[in-house]
């Protein structure tokens, strides 16, 4: 408390702000970036990515076509710069996340400001953002939803202060990151056409830049511009069929991702913005007979960008074009609202003041409620880490790289701490589905370890739930687990003379 107190009556003084923003935000996040593990699998990839693209760019034998991949390629390419100087795609990746996420947290902050025209306000805001443990968690992950939302920020913030090609050069940077920014080449000119009248022809050529590039990229590395599109739908159609689980509804399945989705966007938030949202449609629906007013202007853009990452989000997981929500989707959701959130309390304030200390007291439950259940789950995550690591040092330290011997693994944080090359590991992918389709798979990939985890959906699992039973044949060589959030890892060796 005495230090919220500081910072908020540091926040009168507009000299000391930046400075005691950057520090308070940076801290958690560079530090993160050396302690704390990568979020999520697909951070892996990323940051072999990063080390082949480094590569290419220092021995001069970088092409335009190695862009190319499953992800657009801006947050690789400044990693893969980084890394020029750093020497470890490892750290670069998780670095230059971090550095975004400080910049998203001082993006809040001046959004938050421009709205209310509060400092305390977006001091506040500031600091829900900053000490948020699921922003700080994943600020230190190699993966591209921390940049990407301070490039949406940043489109946001220059919308509000109607700069349109500063808002769309952001926009652009982030449809450089991913894809789903894209629609900002529709959204930016209606809001422009809304606030002015008007369309900035510049704006809207830049923001059509990044698809254009993109599908020249994959054109000239594939011959088919819409090569990526094709990859992702190939995957999409193979993790359905891996995990028939996902591939339709449940009502369990749908409380999970909904739970989810609340606790990683937080109930306020979202309460907060489609109260805003609500006003805005009233104002507009009155726009043929009066002048859109003042506040409706101001809070429109971020509603609109709001609700168009929400509908997004929603389309897809409905269309299963996204069949589970992770915790980092609602990020760019609560990332968006908070300055909406202080909006709306700062009104409900102003209308209503009879509701403010209730209304303060519910948010600072939810908001706190909220927090300490990511950062259990991130706890959680750190200790699946832990368990992943020991198998993964086993297999580096007794998996011979140089033989014609392979590993089965489906783990993807097991296979890139082991420092073994990507060609060394089979998966499920190409696995057959019954016992002994699978056994003669073994046999014809010469594998010598299983990494069998303790999942429904792991083909080792489903299809042969007795390994081990035959001593002479299986050896189990390591185990580990984690009892929150629960993981069981098991490491077999196959005795390849006793075949």
């Amino acid at each position: 408390m005495v230090f919220s107190y500081a910072l908020m009556s540091n926040l009168r003084f507009n000299r000391a702000v930046w400075p005691i923003l950057a520090l308070v935000s940076s801290i958690p996040r560079i530090l993160g970036a050396f302690f704390l593990p990568n979020g999520f699998g697909d951070a892996y990839v990323y940051i072999g990515d990063i080390g082949r693209l480094s590569t290419k760019l220092s021995n001069g034998s970088f092409r335009l076509t190695d862009l190319f991949g499953f992800w657009l390629p801006l947050y690789q390419f400044l990693s893969a710069l980084l890394n020029l100087f750093v020497k470890n795609g490892f750290y670069s990746g998780k670095l230059v996340s971090a550095t975004f996420g400080v910049g998203v947290c001082l993006f809040i902050y001046a959004v938050t400001f421009t709205l209310t025209n509060n400092r305390a306000a977006a001091g506040w805001m500031f600091l829900v953002i900053a000490l948020n443990p699921l922003h700080i968690f994943y600020s230190a992950s190699a993966m591209t939803d921390i940049p990407h939302a301070f490039l949406v920020l940043g489109a946001l913030y220059f919308v509000l202060k109607k700069k349109w090609v500063l808002a769309a050069i952001f926009a652009a940077l982030a449809g450089s990151t991913r894809v789903e920014s894209w629609m900002f080449i529709a959204l930016i000119p209606l809001i422009q056409i809304i606030r002015e009248r008007r369309v900035s022809i510049v704006a809207v050529l830049i923001m059509i830049l990044p698809p254009l590039f993109w599908f020249y990229i994959s054109w000239k590395a594939t011959g088919d511009w819409l090569a990526c599109f094709k990859q992702r739908q190939q995957y999409l159609d193979w993790l359905l069929m891996m995990n028939p689980a996902i591939a339709h509804f449940s009502v369990i399945n749908v409380l999970r991702d909904s739970v989810t989705l609340l606790i990683s966007s937080d109930l306020a938030v979202l309460i907060a913005c489609f109260i805003a949202g609500w006003f805005v449609l009233q104002q507009l629906l009155k726009i043929h007979r009066q002048k859109l007013s003042e506040e409706a202007q101001l809070i429109l853009p971020p509603v609109v960008f709001f609700l168009a990452f929400f509908s997004l989000l929603l389309v897809a997981y409905l269309t299963h074009q996204q069949p589970i929500i992770f915790p980092r989707y609602g990020l760019i959701l609560f990332t968006l609202g908070l300055p909406i959130l202080a909006w709306a309390f700062l009104r409900v304030r102003r209308e209503r003041p009879s509701l403010t200390r209730h209304l303060l007291i519910g948010t600072i439950v939810i908001l706190s409620l909220d927090a300490s259940i990511q950062f259990a789950g991130a706890v959680g995550t750190v200790n699946q880490y832990r368990a992943q690591r020991i198998v993964a040092e086993y297999l580096r330290d007794h998996f011979d790289a140089k033989s014609d011997t392979r590993i089965f693994c489906d783990e993807g944080t097991v296979k890139v701490l082991s420092g073994i090359p990507p060609d060394k590991f089979v998966t499920s992918s190409d696995a057959p589905r019954d016992r002994q389709s699978f056994l003669s798979f073994l046999d014809q990939k010469n594998v010598e370890y299983l990494v069998v985890a303790d999942d429904q959906n792991s083909t080792p699992y489903k299809v042969i739930p007795d390994l081990g039973s035959d001593g002479d044949l299986y050896e189990l060589v390591a185990y580990s687990a984690s009892t929150f959030l629960p993981i069981k890892i098991r490491l077999w060796h196959v005795k390849r003379n006793a075949r």
